[in-house]
């Protein structure tokens, strides 16, 4: 009987999903587990044969191919066909994101049951894992990595439609402006940022104006010109390197930048400020 597992340090890992231990099996016939309860998410996968899966509720017959979801703190039960025992690959985890990451690969309590064709994707993700149980900052790295790939393969095979989860906002919109935050310093063009969202520029430019009654080009420059009061105010950095930082390689495409929005140039920005720190000091 093939048996392979690995436990994994779990204090060393992402609090938002954090890999606890992996392992494949090819069991005998018969070979079943509960009925238990556990602490963590678990998920299970069938390379080839068969056998059952039961929770409280309902019990499932699993074959090749198919997968079935275990929940924290319920009491489950599984056991290999007699006939065609399975063999399976597991990953057990648990996260503040985990419900969220499973929603995202169709699955939750009310649905336990996957299917996946990319067998040989999930197998190979499972071994690289148990070969990177070390203790060492690059096996943490790799093997939370492999977790996110483990869930990358299950999200492929379900197919769900990229939409927004949640009423506030367009996921496009929000999407674009997480660029934009990570981009801001560089040369960012608002043709760049619709290819990135998948819009023309025109459509994604109507969706701010809808939303943030702004256009993109607007709003990429209140962020920049937002960053640079702010190391104006904080910062012994002259106005030049100010504008560098803050995505304006011409200090004078910058002060007109600047002055558009706070009425005042750069300067006289950080003068105002260092007075009102200077009067609040005294007071």
């Amino acid at each position: 009987m093939l048996d392979k597992s690995a436990p994994i340090d779990p204090a060393s890992l992402s609090g938002e999903l954090s890999l606890l231990f992996c392992g494949e099996q090819a069991c005998s016939p018969g070979h079943g587990f509960g009925p238990a309860m556990r602490e963590y998410y678990l998920l299970h996968y069938c390379l080839s044969g068969r056998g059952i899966f039961q929770t409280k509720k309902k019990s499932y017959a699993v074959g090749p191919h198919e997968g079935f979801l275990i929940l924290p703190q319920e009491v489950t039960f599984y056991q290999a066909d007699l006939q065609e025992p399975w063999h399976y690959v597991w990953v057990a985890f648990r996260g503040s994101l985990a419900e969220k990451y499973l929603s995202r690969c169709g699955l939750s309590a009310e649905k336990r049951i996957f299917h996946c064709n990319a067998a040989e994707d999930l197998q190979d993700c499972t071994g690289k894992m148990i070969e990177h149980v070390k203790l060492s900052y690059s096996d943490e790295f790799c093997l939370q990595g492999l977790l996110y790939q483990w869930f990358s393969i299950l999200a492929a095979s379900a197919k769900l439609p990229y939409r927004e989860e949640t009423s506030a906002g367009n996921i496009y919109v929000s999407k674009a402006i997480e660029f934009m935050q990570k981009n801001y310093q560089n040369a960012v063009s608002i043709t760049a940022l619709a290819n990135y969202v998948g819009l023309n520029r025109s459509y994604l430019t109507s969706l701010f104006q809808r939303q943030l009654h702004m256009s993109p080009r607007d709003f990429l420059m209140d962020l920049r010109i937002a960053r640079a009061a702010d190391l104006l105010a904080s910062s012994d950095l002259s106005v030049s390197q100010v504008s560098r930082s803050c995505g304006y390689p011409d200090p004078l495409a910058f002060s007109k930048a600047f002055h558009r929005v706070k009425d005042c140039s750069p300067t006289e920005y950080r003068q105002a400020k260092r007075a009102q720190a200077a009067t609040s000091l005294e007071k």
